[in-house]
């Protein structure tokens, strides 16, 4: 932005939903509750699932004071469905959230939440990223739903959609620790969110180092980690005997199974075989249950184990007979993934497991021995047509028995689907192979998603190796949209605005440009310097969209350049009616108030900010500025310190952390950090003169004179720097 130049700154269909246990023995008082789901973890990835190589030291110990189950099972490889089912005990089709984006829970589902705070429970969550954020109804019941996610520094993401697994920690700490306002003394039902396991895998450095091959499985021991700081605040507090704790997956990892990547695209155990690790009162110590564990089981087994009475309108079992060592058939299983369907334009995928075999239903049939090929393998569709019949009833049946509840599909929130996006989850529809009938099998076109996966994380950081892979994939399927939306992201990474501009036309001229798309056209439209076509587009974007907020932002962006400062500053607070505290407004406002030298209303503006996110390392440095420019000096180093302890390269809190204290008088001090600013941003005059004065007043004319002329060569109209270049030239003779 050039706004300031003057700042110095399954289902599991059997016929019968009721528990296969007893009711509960009678207990004195209800236990607490911890669910804990780890995103994105396959099982197989623990010590006591027999990963030799992991560092899952809390997990194990859990597994061997508790009960682990040896096949749990997912009922979808993507975040939101898959914790809907956790929450419901429902899968897809009963629950009716089938991907992430452009789904809600229902109102009429009753959550896990609601009811154990029905049963006096006191109820907390905390989440880790995006696709679990309020807005999709995951937050009904809870007393506390800790969602607020951090702005982050990571280029290949769009801001706030994810938090690290320290900083999830942190808050249930803070949660732990507080004292009671509500007059509740009652029990707690928890919900932890970690969603580290997730690509890409950046596990923290001293784990990296450990993990240098397998970052994924430093990412599972950083979770780990934090997991036992929960579990040790528990046991402080004399609570850890009286909690059930649970601790599951939503789904897994392909790791480059079946050449797919990450997850989402198929069905097969690397994405759906997830853990399940239980221990707690009433809990015997270190039982391997063999029956066959599925996420829809999850809420019944916990109201079992807290003591609240069974519910017969969910399709999932108490396990706890199981648990406790009991033997209990095993149900069929449900998976799907319609994410091939709904953002590739592919064919979509259904699963039924039952009895050791698993049937995917897709264009070209599959048919697993899980028994004697659980890595499947070997398809024997062909070879044994009798027991594909039989599997395809069951889940025939199974479906037909099941209705979504209304109001599970929401209105598309574009706002949503940029984030979850840049998550690496959304691409847009595509328009298919062919018709009806004729969907591309995901089998046939996984080939694409190296290329396609590779260029969505690297189209902001390496916007050239984006569009190479990009252009490649497109001149084999030009209608794989997904495709040619990031590379117009990349082009614009890379500056190149009328190639962005040219992808998004031809998704605008086959009726794909979704209201997102079009905020990427105007602002590359902008970017290339036409105002009238950008604010044209953006417009309309904010008319055909009215919930919408950020093609308003982005229209403010258009009349900002155009140094409109009033209609932007109207066009801001239209943002704010949309959705009060939308940060990015909230900073433009800011930047505004400080354009007009209104210091109260600008420091405000930051100040709300940094209260909504306390890492957003632009609001400190802004607001330091503030508190420079208002004679508050302490309070604007306190500041820039803050944003630099946070990104240590930044160069704008750098530069101005050096200028507060040359100002200050404390050019030595001063002087490391102009040096930090030049190395960050070696073009930046400011910084080179401020570079050139701070050595100037401590003596040294020398390399005082040197930061002086590199100022000139990249911008030699700078007659004050000229002459003093003049005055060092004529002492030194």
């Amino acid at each position: 932005m050039r706004l300031l130049p003057t700042l110095v700154v399954a289902l599991a269909v059997s016929g019968c939903r009721q528990p296969a246990s007893a009711p509960p023995a009678a207990v004195r008082e209800h236990p607490n509750v911890l669910l804990v789901t780890i995103d994105t973890l396959r099982a197989d990835h623990l010590g006591s699932y027999g990963a030799a190589n992991a560092s899952t030291p809390n997990l194990d110990a859990l597994a061997k004071r508790g009960v682990q189950f040896t096949t749990a099972l997912s009922h979808a490889p993507l975040t939101g469905p898959s914790h809907a089912s956790i929450l419901t005990g429902r899968t897809p089709p009963g629950h009716g959230f089938r991907n992430n984006g452009g789904f809600v829970l229902a109102p009429s589902l009753r959550t896990a939440a609601e009811d154990f705070k029905q049963a006096g429970y006191r109820t907390a969550a905390f989440v880790s990223a995006f696709p679990l954020d309020r807005r999709f109804g995951f937050n009904r019941g809870f007393d506390v739903y800790e969602d607020h996610l951090p702005r982050g520094n990571d280029r290949r993401r769009t801001p706030y959609v994810e938090r690290h697994a320290e900083a999830t920690t942190n808050a249930v700490l803070g949660w732990l620790a507080a004292p009671r306002t509500d007059g509740k003394t009652g029990p707690w039902f928890m919900w932890l969110h970690y969603y580290d396991p997730h690509a890409p895998y950046e596990p923290p450095a001293d784990l990296a180092g450990r993990f240098p091959n397998d970052p994924y499985d430093g990412e599972i021991a950083s979770v780990d980690r934090e997991l036992s700081r929960v579990l040790k605040a528990i046991e402080t507090r004399g609570d850890l005997g009286r909690t059930v704790v649970l601790v599951t997956a939503d789904h897994g990892e392909s790791l480059g199974e079946h050449g797919e990547g990450a997850h989402g695209l198929f069905v097969y155990d690397a994405t759906i075989h997830v853990p399940w690790i239980m221990a707690g009162p009433g809990i015997g110590e270190g039982h391997v249950s063999p029956t066959v564990a599925r996420l829809i089981d999850v809420l019944p087994t916990l109201h079992d184990y807290a003591g609240l009475p069974p519910r017969s309108d969910i399709e999932g079992r108490s396990l706890r007979p199981a648990a406790e060592g009991r033997q209990m058939n095993d149900q069929p299983s449900y998976a799907e993934s319609l994410y091939s369907e709904l953002e590739l334009g592919w064919a979509p995928l259904y699963s039924w497991r039952i009895g050791g075999f698993k049937l995917i239903e897709a264009p070209r049939p599959e048919l697993y021995d899980l028994t004697n090929d659980p890595k499947e393998l070997t398809n024997l569709a062909e070879a044994n047509a009798p027991r594909v019949a039989q599997l395809r009833r069951g889940l025939e049946a199974g479906l037909r028995q099941l209705t979504a509840p209304a109001g599970a599909t929401a209105s598309t929130d574009p706002e949503a689907l940029q984030r979850l996006r840049s998550l690496g989850y959304l691409g847009g529809s595509s328009s298919g192979q062919g018709g009806p009938g004729k969907l591309r099998d995901p089998k046939d076109g996984v080939r694409f998603l190296p290329r396609l996966n590779r260029a969505m994380s690297a189209a902001r950081v390496e916007p050239e190796v984006a569009i190479r892979e990009l252009t490649a994939v497109l001149s084999e399927d030009p209608t794989l949209f997904m495709a040619r939306r990031t590379r117009a992201v990349a082009y614009a990474s890379a500056g190149k605005h009328d190639l962005a501009i040219a992808d998004m036309r031809v998704l605008e001229k086959a009726g794909e440009l979704t209201p997102e798309d079009a905020v990427v056209l105007g602002d590359n439209l902008r970017f290339a310097g036409r105002f009238d076509d950008a604010t044209a587009v953006l417009e309309r974007a904010a008319r055909d969209s009215p919930a919408f907020a950020q093609p308003l932002v982005s229209l403010a962006e258009v009349q900002i350049e155009r140094q409109r400062y009033p209609e932007a500053g109207a066009t801001l607070e239209r943002v704010l009616k949309l959705a009060p505290d939308f940060i990015e407004a909230l900073r433009r406002l800011g930047d505004l108030a400080f354009l007009r030298d209104d210091m109260g209303v600008a420091g405000s503006r930051y100040a709300r900010i940094l209260e909504l996110d306390s890492t957003d390392v632009p609001a400190m440095v802004k607001l330091g500025v503030v508190r420079m420019r208002t004679s508050q000096p302490a309070e604007g180093v306190r500041l820039f310190q803050s944003a630099i302890a946070r990104d240590p390269n930044n160069g704008e809190a750098l530069l101005y952390l050096a200028g507060a204290l040359a100002a200050g008088g404390r050019p030595a001090e001063a002087l490391p950090y102009f040096e930090r600013a030049v190395a960050a941003d070696p073009r930046s005059t400011m910084a080179l003169n401020g570079l050139g004065l701070a050595r100037l007043a401590l003596g040294d004319k020398t390399r005082a004179g040197a930061a002086f002329r590199a100022s000139l060569r990249v911008d030699p109209s700078q007659p004050e720097i000229a002459n003093a270049l003049g005055e060092l030239r004529a002492t030194a003779r």
